[in-house]
């Protein structure tokens, strides 16, 4: 299947899933109020920030052995790891669950916080299985399980939002999609490929999996945590030093605008990683890592400016009124997601150039960053200061996401 080929499977499935979440935002934000959006937030950022280390980062590594019997153990490894992680996770919130509300801010994330193993398990699942289907190259099997999964969340939360089941409906629709998404993905690739499940794991294939992978888990995992942590960082924040109302608002803005700047960011980064993994061995990676890089920033253009130019006016007119100062904190929002979504290319650049230890001081120094760019709005009292000084960090620090990796493959390429 050539290149263009699949990223247009896999950029429709995206597209279908991102105008499925676009369509229903309306809906919910009409039978949902803001304070709900935020405690559903603050599990989402919760539960983001435990999927990175689920499976210790052994999803991006499925793609990188010459062998599909090597890539298989790879697999194995990763939803054992993640088995192991969704026990450890329900320990936790059994034992610890009071007062990781009380940290929180929100007594109320409490019997979220019930679902969350559920949602790590099924989201470890679906990792691996999802990089053995792009390595695999099945991107239609990727793509209706997309499409499946955003079409489950939304009939879920729609119907909790009908029955008043307020942040409870929002949550139990997003781990009942991840759990039906992760299902779809077992029962196909046990169809296409039984070796897969039927290969033998053992206490020395274990060892031999991380003892060559390493990075992944060594450096690519602390990284990661950081990142999740990074984008968890304003729901938290803004739950702590306001309300859950005002992290609401902040979450629909970011929700709202992930859909069009977001629409090929995914199935752009499932192909092109595998991609560049190949490039790095015929010497064209700098190349095809320039090219995407500008064909992002075009695509990003159009969005940004409309966004900007009419943030509050969009949001009042998809969602009502009550959701202007959405609006006000998407024109500054969508400049960070632009410039986000154009590093695609460079931080798939990053476990290729194993650069995995520059990445993970980079996200300590971003997140130290982002935290007091929030705090600074907190101490003035108001929350779209914070918004705006946090949005240009995120700018400035993703520009040089962009620029380090391609001018380290540069002189990689020159030696």
């Amino acid at each position: 299947m050539s290149r263009f080929r699949s990223v247009g499977i896999l950029a429709a499935g995206t597209a279908v899933s991102q105008l499925i979440a676009f369509a229903v935002a309306p809906l919910l934000g009409r039978l949902y109020t803001p304070a709900d959006f935020g405690l559903f937030g603050v599990f989402i950022s919760v539960a983001a920030i435990a999927a990175v280390i689920v499976t210790m980062r052994l999803d991006l590594a499925v793609v990188v052995p010459e062998s599909d019997e090597e890539a298989m153990d790879v697999v194995g490894v990763g939803v054992l790891t993640a088995t192991v992680m969704s026990v450890l996770a329900a320990v936790v919130v059994l034992v610890a669950g009071e007062l990781l509300g009380a940290l929180l801010g929100e007594p109320g994330v409490v019997p979220l916080l019930a679902l969350l193993p559920l949602y790590l398990g099924a989201n470890g699942v679906y990792q691996m299985l999802n990089y053995w289907s792009t390595r695999t190259s099945n991107f239609a099997r990727l793509s209706i399980a997309e499409m499946t999964r955003s079409a489950s969340v939304a009939g879920i939360q729609v119907t909790g939002g009908y029955l008043s089941s307020g942040p409870g409906g929002l949550t139990l629709g997003q781990v009942s999609g991840q759990v039906i998404a992760a299902a779809m993905l077992v029962a196909r690739s046990a169809r296409s490929s039984g070796a897969l499940f039927t290969r033998r794991l053992d206490v020395r294939v274990v060892r031999q999996v991380l003892g060559r992978f390493r990075h992944f888990v060594v450096f690519g995992t602390p990284q990661a945590l950081v990142n999740a942590i990074n984008q968890g960082l304003p729901a938290f924040v803004l739950t702590v030093t306001f309300d859950a109302g005002i992290a609401g608002h902040y979450l629909m803005a970011q929700r709202l605008l992930s859909a069009p700047i977001g629409l090929l960011g995914r199935s752009t980064r499932q192909v092109l990683y595998p991609r560049l993994s190949r490039a790095m061995n015929d010497g064209s990676a700098l190349q095809v890592a320039s090219r995407a890089t500008l064909l992002l920033a075009l695509a990003a253009a159009i969005p940004v400016a409309l966004v900007v130019v009419g943030g509050p006016a969009i949001y009042r007119f998809i969602l009502g009124s009550e959701w202007v100062l959405a609006g006000e904190f998407s024109r500054f929002l969508v400049l960070w997601l632009a410039v986000a979504f154009v590093n695609i290319p460079s931080v798939s650049l990053v476990p290729l150039l194993e650069m995995q230890r520059w990445h993970a001081v980079y996200e300590v120094i971003y997140l130290c960053a982002r935290l007091a760019a929030l705090l600074l709005g907190a101490s003035t009292g108001d929350p779209l200061t914070g918004i705006i000084v946090f949005s240009l960090v995120g700018v400035a620090f993703n520009l040089v996401l962009i620029a380090v990796p391609l001018l380290r493959l540069r002189r990689t390429v020159r030696a």
